[in-house]
């Protein structure tokens, strides 16, 4: 069965935060899994949110804690994703869906068009691609 590890920064564990990613107190992670799905894999503070936003050590940061996941989650495309996206093994994906139980209903929606961007990704492959997913309303 295939699956995809995905990371959703959120402040209150209900909703996407607003703010960029790496601004959010916490990232939850989940199983997301090919028929049908999700598990939930546990919750991490985010250590570092305070660090500076612009600086490259908050992003390598955030990527060392996050080094199991295969896919970021956020509501807005930050410079940040823009640098993750083409020189990182990491998948960003930017949804404008606010909870995070209906941002799991369109991830599962539309898992054969996110699969394929892990795969490449997983085989070395870099590009710059971030798929933009509208409601599942």
């Amino acid at each position: 069965m295939r699956k995809i590890r995905i990371c959703i920064g959120s402040n209150d564990g209900h909703n996407i935060a607003a703010t960029h990613m790496g601004d959010t107190e916490s990232f939850y992670i989940y199983d997301l899994f090919d028929g049908g799905g999700s598990k939930v894999v546990e919750q991490r503070d985010n250590t570092a949110r305070l660090m500076d936003h612009s600086g490259a050590d908050k992003m390598t940061k955030i990527i060392s804690l996050l080094a199991d996941t295969e896919v970021f989650v956020a509501k807005h495309e930050s410079p940040n994703f823009t640098k993750i996206a083409k020189q990182t093994k990491y998948q960003p994906v930017i949804v404008k869906t606010e909870s995070i139980s209906d941002i799991l209903t369109l991830l599962q929606t539309e898992f054969d068009e996110i699969y394929p961007y892990v795969e490449r990704r997983k085989n070395g492959e870099k590009f710059a691609t971030i798929p933009k997913l509208l409601s599942s309303d």
